[in-house]
């Protein structure tokens, strides 16, 4: 397994099959061109190309009606396209009956590795010090909004900043607060970013191992043919939880649902079908 090729690139850099199209879909904030050998997702002037084997699986989520699309994207991306729009259900409908076809001439079984795999503490030491390694996704992390965080800050140093203009009357308390606005949501929206890019992972799967405990637990990757699969389930404390079993239907790992960037059956879903992917590589 690896990352898609182009993912995120100028229009004219598509690969030749998916610079045509059988037709265009509207799954906002990207026209799908279906293609012969996969879809293409256009958003302004650049694209991805996904081949039919290159999807992981597809997630249906109903309120409000958008369909994930996984697929190994390179971090810090998020390992899916979120499709909404007006042809969301044709989309899954086509994306479903073309991965069927798939399934059943046999084109996503296993395949022979061209080299060996890479030793669990390797990879552990890999994730650990944020070196690429390809094939590998992220499972974002729930950070507030970047506009979220900017209006905190903004808040925050508006009302700090107000504070000192007060011995110059209103015009001063006016003056500092927006200065305190300004400069608090600046800072606060930085710190985001820097968050967003640098530390934005609580599960990270690579063609060799999962590794877990990036949520303040015991850290280390598990290798896949250790892994028995992806479930929900409770943490210590009852709330919500992914939960890991090793082969033997013993719990390996286990994350609280509130620490995922997105719905707990979601991250199940794309976490199985990697599993999946990997173990028959």
């Amino acid at each position: 397994m690896d990352w898609l090729e182009y993912d995120e690139v100028p229009l004219a850099e598509l690969p030749d099959w998916a610079q045509g199209e059988d037709e265009v879909l509207d799954g906002k904030p990207y026209a799908i061109r279906v293609c012969q050998e996969g879809l293409a997702f256009v958003r302004g002037r650049k694209a991805s190309a996904v081949r039919w084997a290159d999807v992981l699986v597809p997630v249906k989520l109903d309120y409000p009606a958008r369909l994930l699309v996984s697929a190994a994207r390179k971090p810090p991306r998020a390992p899916w396209f979120d499709v909404g729009g007006g042809d969301v259900e044709k989309v899954e409908r086509v994306l479903r009956t073309r991965l069927e076809a798939l399934e059943h001439r046999g084109y996503r079984q296993r395949r022979h590795r061209g080299t060996p795999r890479m030793p669990a503490e390797q990879v552990l030491s890999a994730v650990l010090g944020f070196e690429p390694l390809p094939g590998a996704v992220e499972i974002p992390v729930a950070t507030p909004s970047l506009t979220k965080s900017s209006a905190i800050g903004a808040g925050v140093g508006a009302f700090t900043f107000g504070l000192y203009g007060l011995a110059l009357g209103p015009v001063g308390i006016a003056v500092a607060a927006g200065v305190g606005a300004v400069s608090g949501g600046a800072f606060m929206g930085g710190l985001e970013l820097m968050r967003k890019r640098s530390a934005r992972r609580v599960l990270v799967l690579t063609p060799d191992a999962f590794v877990a405990g990036l949520d303040g637990k015991q850290v280390r990757a598990v290798p896949w043919d250790q892994v028995g699969k992806f479930s929900s389930g409770l943490d210590i404390s009852g709330v919500d939880a992914l939960e890991v079993f090793n082969r033997d239907h013993e719990v390996i790992a286990r994350v609280a649902a509130h620490f995922f960037g997105a719905p707990l059956d979601v991250i199940i879903a794309v976490a199985e079908a990697y599993r999946e992917r990997a173990s028959a590589d």
